[in-house]
């Protein structure tokens, strides 16, 4: 299986388990984790994903690391909008 295959199986859309929204609404609720708290530790994993990425696009050649590093970039600002707003939506509450 090529790098590209894997990563598309990796990153397939997976249903949350049971109960998952109401966990999260009452961790809201008890303010047991700020939202800002959740928005770095998302950060934290997504930078952590970012590197292991890079590390496994060491052997392609300058040309392709680049035009990956970009479209990581690019995934990283997106995912970073979203989670701004859900974010802005959770504060709403």
């Amino acid at each position: 299986m090529n790098l590209e295959s894997e990563l598309n199986v990796a990153l397939q859309r997976v249903d949350p388990p049971e109960g998952f929204a109401e966990r999260v609404m009452e961790s809201v609720r008890d303010g047991s984790r700020r939202p800002a708290q959740a928005v770095r530790h998302t950060m934290r994993r997504a930078l952590a994903a970012a590197a292991l990425i890079a590390a496994m696009l060491g052997g392609w050649g300058v040309h392709e690391t680049l035009r990956a590093r970009n479209e990581l970039l690019t995934a990283m600002r997106i995912a970073s909008h979203t989670v701004a707003q859900a974010q802005k939506q959770v504060n709403r509450r």
